[in-house]
């Protein structure tokens, strides 16, 4: 090879090497570029333009190897700030209009948020989106629930318990759903499985203590007690008095000084011929009654009406005394009057 050739190959090895160079130059101050434009488009709240930049940008970035590093890793970080942005402005915009189109779309966001954040190592963002998601899939499934959908509302609520298992508003909502589900009359009182829709209510309740969420045990407690007590009066309605007992004495697990349930088991005991535990029921009512004459003359009714099984007649004569009033008028007084024979009745 003579010395003319050594300078041609010589000459063509070094511009192949400035031509690299000054693409390698281009194509990192492309990168720049863009990932400035990505700024723009965040600052402008425009976040899903910035994702789609920032993902050009991470491209070439990889594409420049270690000149690339630095560009890459700020990429990485805007676009992780980016997609936490958008679900956070979607989030937004389903509380100023809360319907399932926007709240789907959250919960889409949130998603992908909790994907990219996984995908690139960022557990900050994943926590976020994996406690947000739970909570977004109850506020739909409370949504569903408000609309009668009561399929749809069970599928989601079922979702944010497989995500969050000490999520206790959802076990909550569960029992409510499953009340409704199982209301097969659709009067307001479950027909079927009540014991199934107590356990539902009893983890809502054991999960709340756990968590220290006492509101929601608070309100779980009073919902159990509320549906017993309505199952209860139901069958009391129907001269069922056996099972009354049965549902009105679980209720008293869930409030113990239930004015309204030692009624009831008043009434119940009475119905069933059994007066001295009617006695001993009404008399804990009175304890427990906060109401004013209409809800003591109901209790006075059923102790007076005990009284009188017992043979009692003055303390029968005393309690239906204070049962004269309201829709217990009448019959108080024809009892005063003509089977206990009263000396006198009060008005």
């Amino acid at each position: 090879m003579n010395n003319y050739e050594i300078f041609k190959n010589y000459f063509s090895a070094v511009l192949l090497v400035l031509i690299a160079t000054n693409i390698q130059a281009q194509t990192q101050g492309q990168a720049i570029e863009l990932y400035n434009n990505g700024l723009s488009e965040a600052q402008s709240a425009e976040y899903q333009k910035a994702i789609n930049t920032f993902g050009q940008v991470i491209t070439i970035a990889n594409q420049l190897g270690p000149d690339g590093e630095e560009v890459l890793e700020n990429a990485q970080n805007q676009l992780l700030r980016a997609y936490y942005n958008l679900a956070v402005s979607d989030y937004e915009a389903f509380q100023s209009d809360r319907s399932i189109a926007n709240i789907e779309s959250t919960l889409n966001s949130f998603r992908d948020l909790q994907q990219v954040s996984d995908d690139y190592g960022n557990t900050s963002y994943k926590e976020r989106a994996e406690a947000i998601i739970p909570q977004l899939l109850y506020a739909k499934a409370s949504m569903h629930y408000s609309a009668d959908e009561l399929e749809l509302s069970e599928a989601e609520v079922d979702r944010a318990l497989n995500l969050n298992s000490n999520y206790a508003a959802a076990y909550f909502l569960k029992a409510r759903i499953f009340k409704k589900i199982n209301d097969t009359e659709g009067d307001g009182i479950i027909d079927e499985n009540i014991d199934q829709m107590l356990e539902w209510f009893d983890r809502a309740i054991q999960v709340a203590e756990a968590t220290g969420r006492n509101n929601i045990a608070s309100r779980a407690r009073e919902a159990a007690h509320d549906e017993l007590l309505a199952v209860g009066a139901n069958y009391i309605n129907n001269e069922n008095f056996r099972n009354a007992i049965q549902n009105l004495e679980l209720a008293l697990d869930y409030n113990a000084e239930s004015a309204d349930v030692y009624f009831r088991l008043a009434e119940a005991n009475n119905g069933t011929g059994n007066p001295d535990q009617a006695l001993a029921h009404a008399t804990t009512a009175l304890e427990y009654e906060t109401g004013g004459r209409t809800d003591l003359a109901r209790i006075y009714f059923e102790l007076g009406y005990a009284h009188q099984t017992l043979g009692n007649n003055v303390e029968a004569c005393e309690a239906l005394s204070n049962a004269v009033y309201g829709s217990f008028k009448d019959n108080a007084e024809y009892i005063m009057e003509h089977e206990l024979k009263c000396e006198s009745s009060t008005d």
